[in-house]
Formats: structure tokens, C-alpha cells, sequence
């Protein structure tokens, strides 16, 4: 009888905060656990806890969704200096929150020889604050836009470097890296936010990535038509065997400001 009663209570919670879960989406609230990405047919039941466990579907990359209002650390401290909208702390623009994320990530990395390379420099601002954060590494900034370069170069960051790249033609992308001739640790795109682009950066630049080197496409569309996790598991299935691990991080943070661009996501990808 308890079996039944769990069984079907758990499926009426999951229609009713499935249902709230949509109306609250569209003001970009998420209620956590997250019930309208989840399916009652992933719900098991265990007798020996008597209690159902949910399993993640298996034809998707997995996701990670979390809040990170109430941390901070010296990372969001440079990002809200420098004006990136990384930054939870930035005053300046956009705030997609990543920043106290990007502090538990890359921290082993923080006072060692890396190589960095970010794709789509903008202003120069989170160049910047990867050169105070990884004050031992040598950046790469790679951009379409030449005058982009021009200014960037007057900003006399030490151990930067300033190359042209066109995330839209796959040749570029790997003529870039090619020239470069160096094995990355990290890796981060935050150019176009296109899919086909994105793609484009993951095929080409994860040969360029050292072993266990982390690759990053930030700010992915959650409500944009063709930019569904679904639609980025479909075009990179064939690549997987390529990476260790793949999944995505969503990000709420009560200072979080996109406008309606809505991209606070990135997809993670570890190299084998």
C-alpha cells in the first residue's frame, strides 16, 4: 500500500511543480529540484529504501543547475573590476553568475603554468581578469573583429597574446590553433553563441586541448529555437568519445541580467 501511495504522490507532485516549473520559467525562476526536465518513467522504485530514485535519462548530456548568489570569491571581485559580464558582481552590464563557479573549477589551476585561450575578447574585460586570476599563465585572445586586437593590444597585458579567428569557417578555427602550435588547458569560447559556431570551435579546437584540458561554450540559449540540449546531444554524439566527461551548468543568481538573451548556461567538456 505505501508503495502505491509513494508511487502516485510523487507523480502528482511532479504534474502540479511541472506545471508551476513552467509558469515560473517564464519570468526565469526554477523551482529545485528541477521537475520539468524530469520523467516519470525515470522514477524507480527501491525496495529497499521504499522510496523511488530518480535516474537520469541516458540519451542526454548530464546538467548541472545551481545557485551561486551566496558565494563569492576573489575571481567575481576581478570580474566586477574589469566590467565582464562573467561576473556576479558586475555593475557594468550583463551578470550570468559564473565566476563562483569558475572558482572551484579552475582553482588547482590557479598558480600554475597554464595555457589559456578565450575565444571572443569584446572589451578585453575577462582577458584581464584571467590575467590576474591565473597570474602564472600565458592567455591566448582570439577575435574576428581586428580593431577588437588593436585596442586589446594597448591594454600591455603581460604573457598575452592577440591572434585573428573566424568561428564560422571550421578552416579558421584550425588554422588558428595550428599556428599557435600549443596544447591547451583551457580552452573558452564566448564569441557568437551560435550553435553552428559552437560546434564548429568543439570539432576543431578539442585536438588542441592537453589530456584532462577543460573545454568551455558559454552562454547557450535555454529558450532559443535549435539551441535545445537535445539539439547540442544530437550534433555532438559522434564527438563524445573524444571527452572523459560533457555536460551542462545552468546558472541562477539573484543578480543574474541577460535582457532577453536568456544564456545563462555553458556546456562543459573534459578532454580523455
Amino acid at each position: 500500500m505505501k508503495k502505491i501511495y509513494r508511487i502516485l504522490s510523487r507523480k502528482i507532485a511532479l504534474i502540479f511543480f511541472s506545471n508551476l516549473s513552467r509558469l515560473l520559467n517564464i519570468f526565469d525562476y526554477k523551482i529545485i529540484p528541477s521537475f520539468i526536465e524530469a520523467k516519470s518513467s525515470n522514477f524507480k522504485y527501491s525496495e529497499n529504501s521504499r522510496r523511488l530514485i530518480y535516474k537520469p535519462p541516458q540519451n542526454f548530456f548530464s546538467k548541472l543547475i545551481i545557485d551561486t548568489s551566496h558565494y563569492s570569491s576573489k575571481l567575481c571581485m576581478f570580474g566586477a573590476e574589469y566590467g565582464t559580464g562573467k561576473s556576479s558582481l558586475n555593475s557594468q552590464g550583463h551578470r550570468s553568475g559564473y565566476t563562483p563557479y569558475y572558482d572551484m573549477l579552475f582553482r588547482h589551476l590557479k598558480d600554475q603554468k597554464i595555457l589559456l585561450a578565450e575565444i571572443g575578447i569584446e572589451l578585453n574585460a575577462s582577458t584581464k581578469m584571467w590575467r590576474k586570476f591565473f597570474s602564472k599563465a600565458k592567455i591566448y585572445g582570439l577575435e574576428f573583429d581586428n580593431q577588437k586586437i588593436i585596442q586589446a593590444k594597448k591594454h600591455g597585458l603581460k604573457n598575452t597574446f592577440y591572434k585573428e579567428i573566424n568561428v564560422s569557417n571550421q578552416k579558421s578555427i584550425k588554422n588558428t590553433f595550428l599556428k599557435i602550435n600549443k596544447k591547451f588547458d583551457i580552452i573558452i569560447d564566448d564569441s557568437t553563441h551560435y550553435i553552428d559556431h559552437q560546434i564548429n570551435i568543439i570539432k576543431e579546437t578539442s585536438p588542441f586541448l592537453k589530456k584532462n584540458g577543460i573545454l568551455i561554450i558559454e552562454d547557450i540559449f535555454k529558450k532559443r529555437k535549435n539551441h535545445s540540449e537535445e539539439d547540442y546531444y544530437m550534433r555532438l554524439v559522434n564527438l563524445k568519445k573524444n571527452f572523459q566527461k560533457i555536460y551542462f551548468v545552468e546558472f541562477h543568481n539573484l543578480s543574474n541580467y541577460t535582457a532577453s538573451w536568456k544564456c545563462e548556461k555553458i556546456l562543459v567538456l573534459i578532454k580523455n
